[in-house]
């Protein structure tokens, strides 16, 4: 049985709070570190350097962690974990607003590197565990692009509190005094806070939704990691989406730090201008999203995302030509309709790949899936943010400067514009590996709400096994699915 509005509406809560949390920290706090606090780009580049490789060594145990923790009567599971985590995240935005200008370079990195580190641990296992939790409670690929929807509404709406403040604050002169942007950050913190408060009150942690795949029974012993491991990496579509995610969607996580010096720096707009350019888009794009919505139903995800990609590379290369911020505002609708067709598309393939462990070996692996999505987004927005500042640096910006010579204004167009176009033509290739067709799809879907729904008759499988080996048979995406 589908959802209710209501449900769905619920469900569309917990991300978008984190969401916001990331907006703030890995976009404002960039500028306004090297802009406000006059963190050196070259320290900010080394800060998110050292915070992907510490993603990359922490996020597959905390994935672990969270698959083999046990159902609690009472208190949940994923739920019991978001809970606790909130806290720290919020005490970190908070710290980090009030670091002083006064500060020597090494004293703002380190503390910069070590606050950021501490709200990424609490970041992490929440991420893991409301992700965790909406493919458990949206178990179908239609309810799962409804949320998705909600979730892109709730999520921008939250945003751009954040981004609103961002551009009054850190686009053009009219507010310059430390103390004072701080204290509209806390602001922003606070509209935060009561965002999260929201699902972690309304929403519940049945029992019905562990009582088939769950893996908290499972003992976290060094074979049966290795046997999760291998389950995973024997399959051709885990390795088709993961090229994919370290290509085409990576500079996405960092695109309002861009649009930020991008407006500063080559267009010159007022902070007015900026915001009406930004909300403005999006607006045009949140009208447009639940018949984006529709398309995706009705041809399948993975031809979305195809069909994602040309707005998106068309609205990025026209950020080449342009001059005045009304003319980045009509490429801005054009390259985030792409955007929001790939993101929404996306949502249902990436839990298409739980669906399909799952029916091979009888468990979920959520936990460990959403690592592996946290290794393909939360360390790829530090690398990005890397690149960009490292290519701005290349290129001439000097972050004390009034006007940006010619040179830094064009790295800035190159590294908002052409880089990302570069990412998602390598992107195209690898989604080209992914044997998830329209019938693919729909056939995983019903299996997941089948399981979710212990009344409802298992679905009739079309994964048929050969040589101990799932082969599909579908229109147009039969093969392996190991690589």
């Amino acid at each position: 049985m589908a959802l209710t509005f209501r449900q769905k509406a619920l469900l569309s809560t917990p991300l978008p709070a984190t969401w916001m949390s990331s907006v703030v920290i890995h976009n404002v706090y960039v500028k306004f570190y090297t802009d406000v606090i006059g963190l050196s780009p070259e320290y900010v580049g080394w800060v998110y350097l050292a915070f992907n490789i510490w993603n990359v060594l922490n996020d597959p145990v905390f994935g672990v962690i969270l698959d083999k923790i046990r159902y609690r009567p009472g208190k949940g599971k994923f739920l019991r974990v978001m809970r606790v985590t909130v806290p720290f995240m919020l005490f970190g935005l908070v710290a980090m607003a009030w670091a002083s200008p006064d500060w020597p370079q090494t004293t703002t990195f380190l503390v910069f590197l070590t606050q950021l580190f501490l709200f990424d641990i609490a970041s992490t296992f929440y991420l893991i565990s409301a992700t965790s939790y909406i493919y458990l409670a949206a178990p179908s690929r239609e309810d799962r692009i409804d949320v998705e929807v909600g979730k892109t509404w709730i999520g921008n709406a939250c945003s751009a509190v954040a981004t609103v403040v961002a551009t009054q604050l850190l686009v053009g002169d009219a507010i310059t005094e430390h103390t004072t942007m701080a204290v509209m950050l806390m602001g922003v913190v606070l509209v935060n806070a009561v965002i999260y408060v929201i699902p972690l009150v309304k929403l519940k942690d049945p029992p019905e939704l562990y009582e088939k795949g769950d893996a908290g029974d499972e003992h976290a012993s060094l074979r049966q990691l290795r046997s999760d491991a291998a389950s995973i990496l024997r399959m051709r579509s885990f390795w088709a989406w993961f090229c994919y995610g370290i290509t085409a969607t990576a500079p996405m996580g960092m695109y309002f730090t861009a649009f930020l010096y991008f407006m500063d720096h080559v267009i010159r707009s007022s902070g007015t201008e900026a915001t009406i350019t930004d909300m403005g888009s999006m607006i045009v794009v949140l009208v447009l999203l639940p018949l984006y919505a529709r398309m995706i139903k009705r041809i399948g995800s993975r031809t979305s995302v195809y069909v994602g990609m040309l707005p998106y590379v068309v609205g990025l290369g026209a950020l080449f030509l342009v001059t005045e911020w009304w003319q980045v505002l009509l490429c801005y609708v054009v390259l985030m309709s792409g955007r929001q067709i790939m993101m929404t598309a996306g949502a249902p393939l990436e839990a298409a790949l739980i669906d399909e462990n799952e029916r091979l070996t009888g468990t979920r692996k959520t936990g460990s899936f959403t690592a592996l999505r946290a290794i393909l987004s939360a360390p790829l927005i530090g690398t990005q943010t890397a690149l960009f500042l490292w290519l701005i640096s290349a290129f001439g910006y000097d972050q004390n400067a009034q006007v940006q010579t010619e040179a830094a204004q064009f790295g800035i167009r190159f590294a908002t514009a052409g880089v990302p176009i570069i990412f998602v033509l390598l992107g195209a290739v690898a989604l080209a590996f992914l044997p998830y067709s329209r019938t693919v799809e729909a056939d995983l879907s019903e299996y997941s709400r089948s399981r979710r729904s212990p009344e409802a008759p298992l679905a009739a499988p079309i994964v048929v096994v050969d040589g101990g080996r799932p082969v599909y048979d579908s229109d147009g995406a039969s093969g392996s699915s190991g690589p």
